[in-house]
């Protein structure tokens, strides 16, 4: 057992090392731009393709392993120094969310690319030579290239603490970060200075996928193996402070380590628990002396307001019109396309939950996904157990304890964490959900719960029977909508309207005597009991739940919806769920293809319209009406004297 510890304290700070090579250039970007990029895990994994591709499997030397590291670093650099241009620089006055959900399209797009170009396959790199082998450190074996790993680590954090804390242009960096007005003032090229900071960290996570090359399977999944553990180390640490992510990666190394032969049959687990209890303890990070909150004054929000009561007839003459013609998709669609419809339903109101946080009370979060794992595995096992029956008393029961789960989550993370911190804490809950779930027997582990029955619709003078797909889409067409309208007419009397007043100036809304962290909780809850029922409905409908209803990745898909239709808008998730779909679809047949696109379009939405499909139509629309409101040259009457 012994030998088992210290083996796994050897591993722990190998693995810490590789978490810090990724979270060294989260930390700079966010030092300075506030802009916690999610792509950055995405750019290391571009950093290890092009190593590869340089190297192939097997590097002949430590001389050509290094330089294709080098040059993995300097092509991500340069990537770095596009992004930089297009795409940071008008994140820098954006609400932190917006930036969070401009990085995760970008991470989309970059994923996307490599698919296409270096295509889905694993590839398995062994390290050179002199990095082969091992050594015995008393009874350990510890592998060569680990120490290398944990040599570099510390290299890299001694140059970057030298830098820093020594140097002059560690100097400025500490003066950009406190204060970018002031430092201009003084005479700083403070553009020039941010850049050359984001060209430095993209160039460390360039490199750092070169070098990390040997030590893990390369696939398009890599960026995900590192991102949510450098986030995590970033989080724990302090945002933009390096010294608290260098020690955050060790603790976490450690812990995940010691969590393998500790508790073996909850594999990840204790990571996400210490990065939940730190984050309760200390929201700001265990190096920082701020509260946790990094909100920014400013919002994406470019779009002018629309009178849409203006329109109300053709509004409602379209909506009567689209509703008719959903309705009627069973009679005239072919089966594959009445399942993506019903698919298409439950997401749109999966998203409507979320954004009764986002777009209505100001509150992004990441582990939406918890709640609808929760309604599917509810719902699943309900049915199993009921051979089908009680349908409507099962959806009332998991929109119940998703409601409960809610409240409780809710009582701790909204009171004590908000903006960064609230969405990377949700994500952290949810993630310790999906492996609790994928280590249970009772749950089906990995396989799931397979077997769903579809369900009689019991109403007590008739009885339903479900099992049609027909008859199922139809039911889902009358609960989605009629869920949809609940939301909607809450959106629209008194609570929304408290909802809005705490989004829009917390403090004041405050100050006038009423309680924002209740109206917060009670949105929370609700939010997490009508995802809940999203889930409980696709269960019966795919007849299948495993753990990845609760990866944080479908926690992304009513971000994308909300933003593409347009998150200040109560019907723009709607409206982007269809849209997402149909690019969905469209793009399916090519790996890659869609998440391009669909990343691509998100990217440009939340840069140049970010108040999504309906912000578009609504400036076009005041823009169309000032043209015709303006003054025409003509002739002028002239005044006729008595």
């Amino acid at each position: 057992m012994l030998d088992q510890v210290l083996f796994a304290l050897a591993n722990g700070l190998a693995a810490g090392m590789a978490v810090f090579l990724v979270a060294a250039g989260v930390t700079l970007i966010f030092g300075l731009l506030r802009i916690l990029n999610f792509a950055q895990g995405s750019f290391f994994m571009l950093g290890a393709y092009v190593a590869f591709s340089i190297m192939g499997p097997s590097a002949s030397s430590i001389w050509v392993f290094l330089l294709a590291a080098l040059v993995s670093g300097v092509v991500v650099a340069a990537l770095g120094l596009v992004t930089d241009i297009v795409v940071f620089r008008r994140l820098r006055d954006y609400d932190e969310a917006y930036t969070l959900i401009a990085t995760f399209a970008l991470m989309m797009l970059l994923d996307g690319l490599v698919k296409m170009i270096w295509g889905l396959n694993y590839h398995s790199i062994s390290p050179p030579p002199s990095l082969a082998g091992v050594l015995m450190v008393g009874p350990v074996i510890v592998p060569i290239f680990s120490l290398f790993i944990i040599g570099l680590g510390i290299v890299v954090f001694i140059i970057l603490e030298f830098a820093i804390h020594r140097l002059w242009i560690g100097k400025i960096v500490q003066a950009l970060a406190h204060d970018q007005w002031m430092s201009g003032f003084v005479g700083i090229n403070v553009p020039v200075m941010l850049t050359l900071t984001v060209v430095a960290a993209f160039f460390l996570a360039g490199a750092a996928g070169g070098l990390l090359l040997p030590n893990q399977s390369l696939s398009p999944t890599l960026s995900h193996a590192f991102l949510l553990q450098a986030f995590i180390a970033v989080i724990i640490g302090g945002l933009g402070n390096i010294r608290g992510a260098f020690l955050a990666a060790l603790v976490l190394g450690l812990v995940e380590s010691l969590n393998a032969v500790v508790l073996p049959d909850q594999p990840g687990v204790a990571m996400y628990v210490v990065m939940v209890a730190f984050m309760l303890w200390r929201p700001a990070g265990l190096l920082s002396a701020g509260s946790g909150d990094h909100a920014s004054p400013h919002h994406a929000t470019g779009s002018a307001p629309v009178d849409w009561a203006r329109y109300r007839t053709v509004l409602t003459w379209i909506g009567v019109l689209g509703a008719a013609g959903i309705a009627a998709m069973p009679l005239w669609a072919n089966p594959g396309m009445v399942f993506l419809a019903g698919m298409a339903l439950i997401a749109a109101l999966f998203a409507l939950s979320w954004n009764l946080l986002f777009g209505t009370t100001g509150l992004a979060t990441f582990g939406h996904a918890a709640f609808f794992a929760i309604g599917c595995y509810a719902s699943g096992l309900m049915l199993k157990a009921t051979g089908g029956q009680w349908f409507l008393a099962v959806l009332v029961v998991a929109a119940l304890i998703g409601g409960c789960v809610a409240a409780i989550v809710g009582a701790v993370a909204v009171r004590r964490t908000t903006g960064i911190a609230l969405a990377i804490l949700t994500l952290a809950l949810s993630e310790i959900m999906r492996l609790l779930i994928s280590s249970s027997a009772a749950l089906g582990r990995d396989d799931g719960v397979s077997g769903i029955p579809r369900p009689n619709l019991d109403l007590g003078f008739i009885t339903v029977g479900l099992q049609s797909t027909q008859n199922y889409f139809w039911f889902l067409f009358v609960v989605c909508g009629a869920m949809a309208l609940g939301l909607w007419w809450l959106s629209a009397g008194p609570l929304g309207r408290m909802l809005r007043a705490v989004k829009q100036d917390p403090e004041r809304t405050m100050f006038l005597g009423i309680n924002v962290g209740r109206y917060r909780l009670t949105a929370f809850a609700i939010s997490g009991a009508v995802a809940t029922l999203a889930g409980a409905l696709q269960a019966p409908w795919v007849q299948i739940v495993t753990p990845e209803a609760g990866n944080y990745l479908v926690s992304m898909q009513p971000m994308l919806s909300s933003l593409l239709g347009g998150a200040a808008f109560f019907w723009g998730p709607v409206v982007g769920t269809v849209l997402f779909f149909i690019l969905a679809e469209a793009t399916r047949a090519l790996a890659g293809l869609s998440e391009i696109v669909t990343g691509g379009v998100l990217l440009l939405l939340v840069m140049l319209a970010p108040d999504g499909v309906l912000g578009i139509i609504g400036r076009f629309r005041s823009r169309k009406q000032e043209a015709t409101s303006e003054p025409k040259i003509g002739f002028v009457a002239k005044e006729v004297r008595p």
